[in-house]
């Protein structure tokens, strides 16, 4: 294998931040609704009328029913959970907008930082938001990991031994 055909770390943090970016944008749309409602809510009212006496006569009990996506937020029907749900779309696409332009880009620290908050809500989240963030949190920690290889690798070669 030459050096022509041998992936190098910078084209591992190139891959990882595209699918970074791929699995990101999936989670965005899925959150937005467009794969089916995200969330789904159930209210229950009741009403009655009392006599004088403080006894109830009559007793109705209404069910209502919803799903939503964060979509429904910028459609004006913001029932249930979708200004929450078109809140965490976004931050998850910025976060991967923003991971993402830094690994191809080669800023790790800036990597770094996005996958480590990435981590954080992945783990806060878990039994709820944390799963849409955790493949492209995965990704931009093998795009951080590999720039930061890659760096060492420079480093420890020195500038005498690229001639």
């Amino acid at each position: 294998m030459n050096e022509y055909t041998r992936p190098s770390l910078r084209n591992i943090a190139h891959s990882a931040a595209a699918l970074a970016g791929l699995t990101g944008a999936i989670g965005f749309m899925a959150l937005m609704g467009v794969f089916g409602p995200v969330s789904c809510w159930t209210s229950q009212s009741g009403s009655g009328e009392a006599t004088s006496s403080g006894e109830v006569t009559t007793t109705t009990s209404e069910v209502t029913r919803g799903c939503g996506a964060g979509i429904d937020y910028l459609l004006g029907s913001a029932g249930g959970n979708a200004p929450v749900l078109f809140f965490w779309a976004v931050v998850l696409i910025g976060l991967v907008a923003l991971g993402g332009s830094a690994a191809w880009a080669g800023h790790r620290r800036i990597t770094w930082v996005t996958a480590l908050v990435g981590a954080v809500i992945s783990v806060i989240g878990l039994m709820s938001i944390g799963w849409y963030f955790i493949l492209p949190t995965l990704f931009l920690l093998a795009a951080a990991l590999s720039l930061t290889i890659d760096a060492h690798r420079s480093a420890d070669r020195g500038p005498s031994a690229e001639i």
